[in-house]
């Protein structure tokens, strides 16, 4: 096989990486278990083997003490977790994750390892964060990975797939904004184009804000109807601790998850809850209603973003979707509200970082090193420029940003 690159974005709840024959191949999505979203969840065995995947996912549902739910929040918030009582280093959590993602990539390239890996990570991730993900690479065998900002890795897939709607002084290259809702986290970033790729200008996020706390409003929302129409059965459920009602309580969390995508496209979910004769039904407009406040919270964030880039959203050329959540309504609908135009969402939003960490975008129109567009050259900023100078804001949460 010809010389290969990899590119991994570890996420919160599912992780996707891609492949890219070089030099300068097409870039694809790399297929996991006939799926290309590996559940980021690691589960320990019998053995003392730490599993990913399906295997995983089916033993945690029936020993969830051996599960880590989210090794990817672990990993930055302490060293080691207890799983069944045993000590697990969250680094070698991190690892189990990428070296099964690479060890997918590395069959389906004829057996041979990446001449480059490129691992992305949020935008205000510390020095610190970074380390700990570069030696959870190494432990998983990948040496030297290359690291990229996840909205960084969105610009660069908007941009190749694309058309880049013209910003407000007519030119074809504006400044992206990206909103990046995933399953435990939000990001925003404003990005500029500079040479053949993009530098963030501004971040802000909330990494306790994401997909799962949409799931947890949903999960508010049955529970009260449950309480409301018979205490019993709802109480017994999360009270008793026999593995067979921990495997209920499993696949009912799965069906919430796959209820609040199912809102994105239709207006009713119905919910089997275990001990009720009759399913729960949930209505798109009282799930809106749950999960409006914190979203609009979230592209608040947004907002600011932009703002502190020195920027209007009319100076955009375009406001780009991504993440495992950003297809939850009514995400959309805020941003557009908010940002006065209708914002850009990736044709597949859990793998559009991946598969923009190794996509080459597309040549300003016109550009080129000291080249004129419409007559004006244009140069980069100055270091140090207020305009374009770097933002980061990782410790500014809305209050509402909460369930």
């Amino acid at each position: 096989m010809s010389d290969w690159s990899l590119a991994i974005d570890f996420g919160t709840c599912f992780t996707t990486a891609a492949v890219r024959a070089e030099p300068a191949g097409a870039v694809a999505a790399v297929e996991i278990e006939n799926s290309r979203y590996l559940p980021s969840l690691v589960c320990l065995d019998d053995g003392d083997r730490l599993l990913t995947g399906r295997a995983a996912v089916q033993l945690a549902a029936q020993r969830p003490e051996r599960a880590e739910q989210h090794p990817k929040r672990a990993l930055l918030r302490q060293a080691a977790v207890l799983l069944d009582g045993r000590e697990v280093a969250t680094v070698d959590l991190a690892a189990a994750v990428l070296a099964r993602a690479a060890g997918e990539a590395r069959a389906q390239r004829g057996g041979t390892g990446p001449v480059r890996t490129v691992l992305t990570h949020p935008a205000d991730w510390s020095p610190g964060d970074l380390g700990r993900l570069v030696e959870a690479a190494g432990r998983a065998g990948l040496d030297a990975p290359e690291l990229l900002p996840e909205p960084v890795a969105a610009a660069r897939f908007h941009a190749a797939n694309a058309a880049v709607s013209a910003p407000a002084d007519g030119g074809g290259d504006g400044p992206i904004a990206v909103y990046d809702l995933g399953g435990g986290t939000v990001d925003t970033a404003v990005l500029r184009r500079e040479g053949g790729g993009f530098r963030a200008v501004a971040v802000a996020g909330d990494p306790d804000f994401g997909g799962r706390d949409l799931d947890q409003a949903l999960f508010e929302l049955l529970r009260d109807r449950a309480l409301d129409l018979d205490p019993g059965p709802w109480r017994q459920l999360w009270a008793d601790r026999t593995p067979a009602v921990a495997h209920q309580r499993a696949q009912l969390a799965r069906e919430l998850t796959l209820a609040k995508e199912s809102l994105s496209s239709t207006g009713t979910v119905y919910l089997a809850v275990p001990g009720y004769p009759e399913p729960f039904v949930v209505q798109g407009g009282e799930y809106r209603a749950a999960v409006t406040p914190a979203l609009t919270a979230s592209v608040g964030l947004l907002e600011r973003t932009v703002t502190r880039a020195g920027l209007t959203p009319a100076e955009l050329g375009a406001v780009v979707l991504c993440g495992a959540a950003s297809r939850t309504p009514p995400v959309a609908d805020l941003v557009a509200a908010r940002m006065g135009r209708i914002p850009d969402l990736a044709a597949d939003p859990k793998a559009a970082v991946a598969l923009g960490a190794l996509t080459e975008p597309p040549a300003p129109v016109g550009a080129g090193d000291g080249t004129a567009v419409d007559g004006e050259e244009k140069c980069a900023p100055e270091a140090g420029s207020d305009r374009w100078a770097v933002a980061h804001y990782p410790d500014e949460v809305d209050p509402e940003l909460r369930f």
